[in-house]
């Protein structure tokens, strides 16, 4: 008798992605963390990467749109998708965000009104599978290199299209994860603590003045306010700040007491 093997059990990992569309789940993935820096998710060095894996997903989409462009635009034909106008401004929502324990960490919503209907309606990051349904509504799911290696020569001409748009793609869900860990966990030459990270901004107005070979230096910020991305460090501010704005009064009354 063979052996059976046993089925893995599912385990909820702390951290996820979502993508959606117009509200609707298009993606996610469930991920951990290995050595976590607690804190390193509020950061200017996590802000950069998590716009960057925004552009990633709007260049892939974009990438698309020009090859599907490419493919089905036809300037004689007046009944051409490319013909009608387009969505009106957020229309078609896209929605990307990551959750720690559920809640949400970040998030970033664009307008996706400029992708052709083809691209908004069939939006997979992963860029490696098949979906073929048939006549009688039967879906069937393949892996990318096997199936189009086994019918290059008999692809339809949507499949042809398809092929074109993913087949030098790589999977976009795990450079979203990848580039996360790597910004969250300690690194070689990079972050080992979360003192590794830049954890305010200072906003305010510049000044600068002209030296004697006529190029402008920096002289001054005039009204510069600095801000947390954490909101811990945010509350922490807070109480300090109101401290030592009434640490005349509190010195006045602890003085009554003696």
């Amino acid at each position: 008798m063979a052996n059976e093997v046993p089925n893995k059990e599912y385990k909820e990992e702390r951290f996820e992605i979502d993508l959606y569309v117009n509200d609707k789940l298009i993606c996610k993935r469930n991920f951990k963390i290995n050595n976590f820096i607690e804190g390193s998710m509020d950061t200017v060095n996590f802000k950069e990467t998590f716009d960057g894996l925004v552009r990633s997903i709007d260049n892939d989409l974009k990438s698309k749109s020009r090859v599907y462009s490419w493919y089905y635009f036809n300037e004689d034909d007046v009944l051409n998708e490319f013909k009608d106008p387009l969505l009106k401004p957020w229309e078609c929502t896209f929605k990307f965000e990551l959750t720690d324990n559920h809640k949400v960490v970040m998030s970033r919503i664009w307008d996706g009104y400029a992708y052709p209907k083809a691209i908004r309606d069939r939006v997979d990051i992963t860029n490696k599978i098949v979906r073929i349904t048939t006549k009688d509504d039967k879906t069937y799911v393949y892996d990318k290199d096997t199936y189009f290696k086994a019918n290059e020569d008999r692809l339809s001409a949507e499949l042809y299209v398809l092929k074109a748009m993913i087949m030098d793609k790589q999977d976009l869900t795990q450079q979203i994860i990848r580039k996360i860990c790597e910004v969250c966990s300690p690194r070689e030459n990079l972050y080992k603590s979360i003192g590794d990270y830049t954890v305010s901004e200072v906003y305010g107005n510049d000044e600068y003045v002209t030296n004697k070979e006529g190029k402008k230096e920096f002289l001054r910020t005039r009204g510069a306010k600095k801000y947390f991305y954490s909101v811990n460090l945010t509350e922490k501010k807070y109480i300090s700040d109101w401290a030592k704005a009434v640490s005349a009064k509190t010195k006045e009354y602890f003085e009554t007491l003696y």
